[in-house]
């Protein structure tokens, strides 16, 4: 590794830009270890849907849950199409953060997840015979298989 800093300014239409690498992989990081904050807050809702996924017989390769923050800026387009139309703005109006969660064909999260996260989409693919929760939230998406927490 170089000592050389990775840190760079540029000008775009005369404002002054910092790109940092190690600053965003720091926040990505972050983003990840609060969305098993998010798995956990959620439990209650991963148990019901692994009840729901044994009397459906689905096997893992073909279902996943999801928890997807609805205000996240990758979450929004994966709510609504899970969810099209759904009034999240009742959960707002309550002061509540509006969450999508549920059963989610694997496949369609996988290739979603890999479009901006692909670390993720990787664990999910790691996976193939595991039951997993697949969180959305911070900015990044975060896999849990059945029984687990990343921490």
């Amino acid at each position: 590794m170089s000592d050389e800093p990775r840190a760079t300014v540029r000008e775009i239409d005369g404002q002054l830009v910092l790109d940092d690498p190690d600053a965003v992989e720091m926040i990505r990081a972050v983003g990840k270890h609060n969305c098993e904050q998010t798995f956990k807050d959620n439990i209650d809702r991963v148990e019901h849907f692994m009840s729901r996924i044994n009397q459906l017989g689905k096997s893992p390769s073909e279902i996943v849950i999801v928890i997807i923050n609805v205000d996240d800026p990758y979450g929004q387009p994966i709510a609504e199409a899970l969810m099209p139309g759904h009034d999240w703005q009742s959960y707002r109006d309550q002061g509540q953060i509006p969450f999508a969660r549920g059963l989610a064909e694997r496949s369609g999260i996988e290739d979603i997840v890999e479009t901006f996260d692909k670390e993720a989409a990787d664990a999910l693919r790691a996976r193939p015979n595991q039951f997993c929760t697949v969180v959305v939230d911070h900015g990044v998406a975060e896999v849990f298989k059945q029984g687990e927490q990343n921490g």
